[in-house]
């Protein structure tokens, strides 16, 4: 099994990770979203966004739903073979 993630998009701290999940032949993708922050001297990750965020997460979603939709028809034609 593949932990690694299909690609990922980062737009100032804010992380968006796609992965590519296949199952019963059919292969989709799904996303993840973080934001790092530091914490003293300590990096941290969290889900939580707030509005001053939310820009560069819909840049970076924005991007995300590009990347996916360029690799679907070839998933699909790969699929069909």
């Amino acid at each position: 099994m593949n932990n690694k993630p299909a690609h990922e998009i980062r737009n100032g701290g804010v992380k968006v990770t796609i992965w590519l999940n296949e199952d019963q032949g059919k292969t989709r993708y799904s996303v993840t979203v973080s934001r790092s922050y530091k914490a003293g001297e300590e990096w941290k990750q969290t889900t939580s966004f707030l509005k001053s965020h939310l820009s560069k997460l819909s840049a970076a979603l924005a991007q995300a739903e590009q990347w996916i939709a360029e690799r679907e028809p070839a998933a699909a034609e790969a699929q069909a073979a």
